[in-house]
């Protein structure tokens, strides 16, 4: 989870696009607090037509509070309530949107006039934590209330979210496992007669060995960040909370959550994330956006990092039919609020005219549907986007 960038607030000028002007609103609940106390927040735009009734609920990214030690997830979640991640106080009053909440039909053809509600980041906990009582550092009040923003956010639009037709579950980045770590509530709260369905952008971080073999990332951020944000509440999915007794950590990772998870999912996600390969795998020699300056054995490290996931999301189409997915063989992290979602610069394969906007809008409207597009050629050889560096 990558520190998460401006652009996607920026008031677009183009006007071949048609942006979704998302207005700031506080939740209703007076103890959901951001890490500075601050109360949460959410952008929403009203949807129309034959989107009146369908909805998209969307976890703001922003990466995690962590560190090597306790004393330095403190001082990290310390530092990020000074920031707008940590904070509702300096919120635009509006914001537009483009991507996946773009309002131009011709480029967003079956979500364009949907019911949209962004989620803002700002507990540094994933949108999951809760501590009933303040954390003081350096003796400043900090609060982990995720939980509390989420679920006061869901219980505001609640009655009109029980009469729906479709409820998209969405994020990038944190925002994307969070899409993980919440559907399943989301899901048992309605009725079955609404649709729920998963789309995680980019919110895979597995559970792997570090290439130098240094403090993994479960423990730079997982393990640390529990015990300061979950101590009275555990992860919201209650299966795999159950299941997982003793190694709650492990509902805060996709690769373990997604048993637990009975919706259908549309993985968006390059198997190359441009997040995990420096910060999972601490490889840096990719930073450059190619492989020039790794050698054989990190090139190897790297593709088999690809192939774990890979076999993640194939194994959940093997007992899910009705799973989707996006897997560009690409270095880059985060697609749907950018004009990645709709433009051409992503295909699988690369040539086809299959975009993410195309894919999606697919299997949105039919899960039955053959939806796997994972590319079959190793990155950087993928024609599409072998010349894109992880700044583009």
């Amino acid at each position: 989870m990558m520190n998460y960038f401006n652009a996607a607030f920026m008031v677009f000028l183009t006007v071949q696009i048609t942006y979704s002007a998302h207005t700031l609103n506080l939740v209703q609940d007076e103890q959901a607090l951001c890490l500075d106390g601050s109360r949460g927040s959410f952008y929403f735009d009203r949807g129309s037509g034959s989107g009146a009734k369908s909805w998209i609920i969307y976890f703001q990214g922003g990466g995690w509070i962590g560190g090597k030690s306790l004393e330095a997830t403190k001082n990290d979640a310390l530092s990020r309530s000074k920031t707008e991640m940590g904070s509702s106080k300096n919120k635009a009053q509006q914001v537009n949107i483009g991507g996946i909440f773009s309002r131009d039909s011709k480029i967003n053809p079956v979500l364009y006039n949907w019911n949209s509600i962004y989620i803002n980041y700002c507990d540094g906990t994933g949108h999951q934590g809760y501590a009933k009582d303040p954390i003081i550092v350096n003796g400043v009040n900090l609060y982990f209330r995720g939980n509390s923003i989420t679920r006061s956010i869901i219980n505001q639009f609640l009655n009109e979210l029980t009469q729906a037709d479709k409820v998209i579950v969405s994020g990038c980045s944190a925002g994307g496992l969070a899409s993980f770590t919440w559907v399943q509530t989301i899901r048992d709260l309605l009725p079955q007669s609404v649709t729920v369905l998963n789309v995680p952008d980019s919110g895979v971080f597995q559970d792997l060995q570090t290439y130098d073999g240094s403090i993994s990332y479960k423990n730079t951020y997982h393990t640390n960040f529990m015990q300061l944000s979950n101590s009275e509440l555990s992860p919201p999915n209650t299966r795999c909370v159950q299941s997982n007794p003793n190694e709650q950590w492990k509902c805060l990772f996709a690769q373990y959550l997604i048993e637990y998870i009975d919706t259908p999912i549309f993985f968006v996600q390059s198997p190359y994330d441009s997040w995990c390969i420096p910060n999972i795998l601490k490889l840096s020699c990719a930073n450059d956006g190619t492989l020039l300056n790794c050698n054989q054995n990190q090139v190897n490290f790297i593709e088999s990092h690809a192939i774990s996931m890979e076999v993640m999301m194939k194994s959940r189409f093997s007992t899910h039919y009705n799973t989707g997915a996006f897997g560009p063989a690409c270095l880059q992290h985060c697609f749907l609020e950018s004009s990645y979602y709709h433009g051409t610069k992503f295909q699988v394969p690369s040539g086809s005219g299959n975009t993410i906007a195309k894919t999606l809008s697919s299997w949105v409207l039919d899960q039955s549907i053959s939806s796997n597009y994972l590319d079959f050629v190793s990155w950087p050889d993928n024609t599409g986007c072998n010349n894109l560096s992880i700044d583009n």
